[in-house]
């Protein structure tokens, strides 16, 4: 059986690695070398040191959140290069799976975005790691079982309290939790506000115990 013909593009503009630039094979988007030279947390389950914790039973962060992680969430967010998500899932799932282990978890529930910024960007960063999460754990990705009911300003520069007051009740439950435990899935955790007020909500909504698991977190004091 004849193999997939090679596009003749890739000859003349072969595919490079956004980190370092190096060719690529296929659209993986960043290469191996870069991914493995991320570096990871260490940190396990650290919901007792997370500033904004309600709701959330456990949290997990894989990566620091330092220029190569920036450059990857950059790209993923903000230039429409899903495939940064998609090789992000892959290294998370790689990382956490001995710890964050998908038998917990009844669901994997990207935080959502408005539906006015969803349009903007064209998808959410979270939905894309979810669903790639989802397809190597084998774990259903529930997409609209929680919604963001109003537009928030941008967490970035607000001091904790800030952030607890911007997201307080912006989320809604669309359905019925019937105790399912689930695991919250987003690209980067800086105080856990966010994540905080999604797990109020879905706790509020009958689902059991909520976790939330990010590709990145800033480093910690200390």
């Amino acid at each position: 059986m004849w193999g997939r013909l090679p596009n003749p593009l890739d000859l003349l503009f072969p595919p490079l690695c956004i980190l370092c630039t190096s060719p690529l094979e296929g659209e993986k988007i960043v290469c191996g070398r870069c991914l493995g030279n991320l570096s990871p947390t260490g940190l396990g389950q650290w919901r007792e040191q997370v500033r904004v914790g309600e709701g959330l039973d456990e949290v997990w962060s894989a990566y620091w959140f330092d220029d190569q992680m920036k450059a990857l969430i950059h790209a993923l967010k903000y230039e429409g290069l899903r495939g940064a998500g998609r090789r992000l899932g892959e290294a998370m799932s790689q990382l956490l799976g001995t710890d964050c282990t998908p038998e917990k978890y009844g669901l994997l529930i990207p935080i959502p975005l408005h539906w006015n910024q969803r349009r903007r960007r064209g998808y959410n960063q979270a939905e894309v790691l979810a669903i790639r999460l989802g397809q190597l754990w084998r774990i259903t990705v529930g997409r609209r079982c929680i919604v963001r009911r109003r537009s928030t300003q941008s967490q970035t520069g607000l001091s904790v309290q800030e952030r607890r007051v911007n997201v307080a009740g912006c989320f809604r439950v669309t359905g019925k939790g019937n105790g399912l435990n689930v695991l919250l899935v987003d690209d980067v955790l800086t105080t856990g506000a966010t994540a905080s007020a999604c797990g109020l909500a879905l706790k509020e909504g009958g689902y059991g115990r909520v976790s939330v698991i990010t590709v990145a977190t800033p480093p910690k004091d200390g």
